[in-house]
């Protein structure tokens, strides 16, 4: 039991440093991501976590780099809110926020109704709500068999290939290398745009130039 958590958490761990690589990893910054540059990215942010430069990963220095990048992604998700970046958030600023919350559930709601409102009546009734609701438990049903057969830990790169509880350089890059090939959907050696998106594509790598 201990063995499998500590394993869950080496994934975990190196799994928060190869996707902060994600779009930084495009160096020369021409829209897209070789694998060259994603393995550079890696090494980069290995280096960055190994706080004292004995080349392992300790838990504590995985766990210190996690606390790192969940720092910066609060202070950025602060700064999309303080329009003027005067450090702090107006009422105005918050008046804006809501209003944009407002339109995408208006626009959600007219998007419900031009899938289920069969009645054209401007509102759902029970039989088209029965109808929505047995639709998204299929989705529902399927979304989870699929993630069942992706999620099994098995099929998952054990970055501590050794077992002893350190994450080496050439073990990160190895899973880094794993990673890198899952993602790259066509198989070019280049990651684009859509190229291991997860989640309503809030993890698309990079995009082609032209």
């Amino acid at each position: 039991m201990t063995q499998t958590l500590l394993k869950t958490a080496l994934i975990a761990s190196t799994a928060v440093l190869l996707m902060a690589a994600g779009p930084k990893a495009d160096l020369n910054q021409d829209g897209q991501v070789t694998k060259a540059e994603f393995t550079e990215a890696a090494k980069a942010h290995f280096i960055a976590a190994d706080a004292d430069s004995d080349g392992f990963l300790t838990e504590d220095e995985r766990n210190a780099f996690r606390e790192v990048k969940k720092a910066e992604r609060k202070d950025k998700r602060f700064d999309k809110l303080d329009a003027n970046g005067d450090g702090a958030i107006s009422r105005e600023e918050m008046d804006a926020i809501s209003q944009k919350s407002q339109a995408r559930k208006e626009t959600m709601k007219a998007k419900i109704l031009e899938r289920y409102d069969t009645n054209l009546d401007g509102e759902l009734n029970d039989a088209e709500r029965t109808v929505m609701k047995a639709e998204r438990d299929a989705k529902g049903e399927g979304k989870r068999g699929r993630k069942g057969k992706r999620g099994k830990r098995a099929d998952r790169p054990n970055p501590d290939a050794n077992g002893d509880g350190f994450i080496s350089l050439d073990e990160h890059l190895a899973v880094s290398e794993q990673l890198f090939t899952r993602l790259d959907a066509n198989a070019d050696g280049v990651l684009t745009e859509g190229e291991g998106r997860k989640r309503k594509g809030r993890r698309g790598w990079g995009k082609r130039g032209g």
